[in-house]
């Protein structure tokens, strides 16, 4: 009888376990403080990045299988549209920090989960050292003066990270 109950437990106990998982890992969100003040929404089991790759990121992070995502907040480009910036302002420090060359391959008005207009971008480039192709995928929105990307540059599992990136929700 104690071999049962002992087993029972265990099995309740690997049960719950599995059920909750996905409950505990699902989603993880990061909340900037401001100005302007947002949040993001990511899967769990990431971690946080030990290095920034610009001055302006407030948050990156590495999801399993080494794919990153990352929010940076800055001063609006002189000159540069909010439609255009991905194209104009983006794109350029893309290139120079990776050394590819980059094809804009989509750039589009959205409206964000709190009501503000933002545009989401599609940059397709292929990594110089591995020769990966990879989509990068950011949100820009102009908000309280600044500038606020949010970025992922995935080679695989596009779905997943565009919502990541127009997650992006001010407070």
């Amino acid at each position: 009888m104690k071999k049962t109950a002992i087993t029972f437990c265990v099995l309740m106990a690997l049960t719950l376990g599995f059920a909750l998982a996905p409950v505990l890992i699902s989603a993880a969100e990061f909340s900037h403080a401001g100005p302007p003040a947002f949040t993001v929404t990511f899967p769990g089991g990431s971690t946080e990045a030990d290095e920034k790759t610009d001055p302006t990121q407030v948050w990156r992070i590495e999801y399993p299988g080494g794919f990153f995502c990352d929010a940076a907040v800055g001063p609006i480009p002189e000159g540069i549209a909010l439609k255009d910036y991905a194209e104009k302002a983006y794109k350029p420090g893309l290139e120079k920090g990776q050394g590819a060359n980059a094809k804009m391959s989509e750039n589009k008005e959205i409206t964000l989960s709190d009501g503000s207009k933002a545009f989401y971008a599609e940059i397709s480039w292929t990594h110089p050292p591995t020769g990966t192709p990879i989509v990068t995928m950011i949100v820009a929105a102009y908000k309280d003066g600044k500038v606020v990307t949010i970025g992922a540059h995935p080679y695989a599992d596009y779905g997943k990270f565009e919502k990541i990136v127009k997650s992006l929700k001010f407070k």
